[in-house]
């Protein structure tokens, strides 16, 4: 089953990649809750997930949005920008199910869309990515 919903979510990931969000998928925003950052902090910052883009000056987060009703699956995307190249966003989409990161997408262009609402995400600020 898990195999199953990860290949779902891959096949979503992969067909949507440079897809802009569709109107009902940006009507069904809501902000993240402390449970989303924190999950996202938790999954990806202490668990080894570092890159080389040094310390985090500036950081934002998405509103949640749903993906695919059937399956519950929402998504979120994380914007920072690192202390070597101020100035230039680095983009993080994220889905996720019941609590559980499905998969996450470098640079998503469906995290550049206008209609999308980001909010403060300090909890991020001063981390190495």
């Amino acid at each position: 089953m898990r195999i199953k919903v990860l290949a779902c979510a891959a096949l979503l990931m992969l067909a949507g990649c440079n897809a802009p969000v569709s109107q009902s998928v940006a009507d069904s925003q809501r902000p993240p809750s402390n449970d989303v950052r924190q999950n996202f902090i938790n999954i990806v910052f202490k668990r080894s997930y570092r890159h080389e883009a040094g310390e985090v000056v500036w950081a934002r987060i998405s509103s949640v949005v749903l993906l695919d009703p059937e399956k519950k699956i929402y998504a979120y995307c994380v914007r920072v920008v690192p202390k070597r190249s101020w100035g230039d966003w680095a983009y993080l989409g994220v889905s996720f199910t019941e609590g559980q990161i499905l998969g996450a997408t470098a640079n998503d262009d469906r995290c550049k869309d206008k209609r999308l609402r980001y909010y403060p995400f300090p909890e991020m600020n001063g981390m190495k990515t």
